[in-house]
């Protein structure tokens, strides 16, 4: 790295570490569920929120196409939209919560779950977009290196917040304590983004910028993207091993319930630091390791991580498998994140990344969104175990789709420039 690439990678460090810690105040997998059970929300519910969270942060992303088109003034706009668009969003959930008690139950969910889904629809908005700056901003001979380090530096600030949140609704489990936690993360989210303003983005400014594409033109990318065998097979894979892990939501009530050991609310949230804490050690690894033996198998822990933490759900109750299923979780996300993500960006068979980036999670969050809400209805009419069982077997299908079918793109004679 050079001067320039190491202030970068300590900007993006920190400013992801506080990402992070406001991320797990609020976690969607432990307090968000555990705020909207207290006030009667159905399985089918919280199944949705996870599917809200699949579709908003991949269905939008065409619109960062137009939104953000020009590299020039890609980081100015990113950091104004996050800031002033997205963040407010735990603002108003926590004035939600801080009301919860003097609303109809029905009224506050519907309000929270509104809140939530503006929130990872903006992230939808920005995903691609933001992706394709980080990659510009990096060579692909460090990227994994700087995106394992920064998600690593969320994940241990994110067990902080975890474990901070836990505290304190172990001290005071009341509509107040949930607000500020709203309110914090509102907080820190904002001051999170104030980390990229003195970023070094020259190399990304000096790249030509391309008008928005026309329809027929950014369909054209599409085809070129779904020509490619290899990206075809990475799609494939990766949406049965979505599909086979849509259980983040779920683990709260497994251990919540008599039949999970019945722990308390605050004990599953600060367990909730250990799939901050199994996020961090394996981007640590996994960054490194993809940039010197490439990302496919880093796509194979991912799954073999997935398939083990559905048997810990299914015969590991109490606190043991509370945090063992937070951790294999952590690490199945970062396995998606690191790999996964650098994968999406290796696989572009042409000059357009965004458009690249786009068509893939698109094909990939589309069957996400679906299967939660689904989910919610196995686990209301047969129970948990059903809903794990069946992950199982699709994790064992994503994992034989990727053994016989995904290459290692450094692996393949032509690869694009823009990788």
């Amino acid at each position: 790295m050079d001067p320039i690439q190491r202030r970068n990678t300590v900007l993006f460090a920190v400013g992801e570490g506080l990402f992070g810690f406001k991320t797990n105040l609020v976690a969607s997998a432990t307090v968000l569920t555990v705020l909207l059970r207290r006030y009667g929300a159905s399985e089918r519910l919280l199944g949705a929120v996870w599917g809200i969270e699949a579709a908003g942060a991949l269905l939008p992303q065409l619109l960062g196409l137009y939104l953000f088109h020009t590299y020039r003034q890609r980081r100015r706009r990113l950091i104004l939209w996050h800031i002033v668009v997205m963040i407010p969003a735990m603002a108003v959930m926590a004035l939600l919560a801080g009301a919860a008690d003097r609303l109809d139950p029905g009224w506050f969910r519907l309000g929270m779950v509104l809140c939530h889904a503006h929130y990872w629809l903006c992230i939808g908005v920005v995903n691609a977009a933001w992706s394709d700056f980080v990659a510009a901003l990096f060579p692909v001979a460090i990227r994994g290196t700087v995106m394992g380090l920064c998600m690593a530096s969320a994940s241990v600030a994110g067990a902080a917040g975890a474990l901070a949140a836990g505290a304190l609704l172990r001290a005071s489990d009341t509509p107040q304590v949930y607000a500020g936690l709203y309110a914090a993360a509102w907080l820190v989210g904002t001051v999170s983004l104030c980390m990229w303003i003195p970023v070094d983005d020259r190399v990304v400014k000096a790249q030509p910028d391309t008008p928005p594409p026309a329809v027929r033109i950014l369909a054209r990318h599409f085809w070129r993207s779904l020509a490619d065998g290899n990206f075809r097979a990475f799609v494939a894979t990766r949406v049965l091993a979505t599909l086979g892990f849509c259980v983040t939501p779920f683990i709260a009530l497994r251990f919540l319930a008599p039949a999970g050991g019945g722990l308390a609310a605050s004990t599953v949230v600060s367990c909730g630091a250990a799939m901050t804490a199994g996020f961090a050690l394996a981007s640590i690894a996994l960054g490194p390791l993809g940039d010197r033996r490439g990302h496919r198998l880093g796509l194979i822990v991912g799954i073999t991580a997935q398939m083990a933490t559905l048997m810990v759900l299914l015969w590991i109750p109490g606190l043991v498998g509370c945090v063992l299923a937070y951790a294999g979780t952590g690490i199945c996300n970062a396995c998606a994140a690191v790999s996964g993500g650098n994968l999406l960006f290796e696989t572009c068979p042409h000059g357009h990344r965004m458009a690249h980036i786009s068509v893939g999670n698109l094909l990939i969050g589309t069957p996400m969104a679906v299967v939660a809400v689904f989910a919610g209805i196995l686990a209301e009419h047969h129970g948990l175990d059903a809903v794990f069982m069946a992950c199982l077997a699709a994790s064992a299908m994503a994992m034989l789709c990727c053994l016989c079918f995904v290459r290692d793109p450094r692996t393949l004679p032509l690869r694009s420039a823009q990788g």
